[in-house]
């Protein structure tokens, strides 16, 4: 049995600045399988693991409608410069946040976050730089962050790295998680596969 995390100091950003090109619609908007749509049953998940503090990037050309994300206060934060990349919708996102010592980075294609892996990176959050869930040698969603990478992504002025390259500079540590770490829903089709 895990206890909430309920930390002061501790954020979720939600990444949701991209034009779901292949999608053809906006992912925060996707059905989920309880009626939720992705953006509302990722909040849930986070404010059951007591992450309250929660920012979602949107593209500033995306119109999220009030009900669309109302499970409790969150900022909504819009990137009108979607082409700097998710470096820049991150350090957008942090900026709305004042002393975080940890950030969970959680994408919006990746809605399969459950309480566990956010008790279990936590939990492991003083072990390294940044704590990643692992399936099959390989690094999946959401991550954590300390307060080290926090303040080196807020101090960039340049976009041409990717977060995996900015990452690279910081040591890591992993955790076991199962497959679904490892799963974007991008398309009509991995949509269809995952939800019917």
């Amino acid at each position: 049995m895990y206890s909430p995390v309920i930390s002061k100091e501790t954020a979720c950003i939600i990444l949701a600045g991209g034009i779901s090109q292949r999608m053809g619609a906006h992912k925060a908007l996707l059905p989920y399988l309880n009626g939720e749509n992705f953006l509302q049953h990722i909040i849930r998940i986070y404010h059951e693991a007591g992450i309250y503090k929660i920012v979602v990037v949107l593209n500033a050309k995306i119109d999220l409608p009030a009900n669309k994300a109302n499970q409790g206060e969150i900022k909504i934060i819009k990137n009108s410069f979607t082409e700097k990349g998710r470096i820049y919708s991150l350090q957008l996102g942090l900026a709305a946040e004042n002393k975080l010592s940890y950030c969970f980075i959680q994408n919006i294609d990746n809605p399969f976050v459950t309480k566990k892996i956010i008790y279990d990176l936590y939990k492991s959050r003083e072990k390294a730089d940044y704590v990643c869930p692992v399936f099959a040698n390989r690094g999946g969603h959401p991550i954590i962050i300390s307060s080290k990478i926090i303040e080196h992504v807020l101090n960039l002025r340049t976009y041409e790295s990717t977060l995996r390259e900015v990452l690279a500079k910081f040591n890591r540590f992993d955790i076991d998680a199962d497959e679904k770490c490892l799963l974007n829903i991008n398309s009509p089709a991995e949509y269809k596969l995952h939800f019917g």
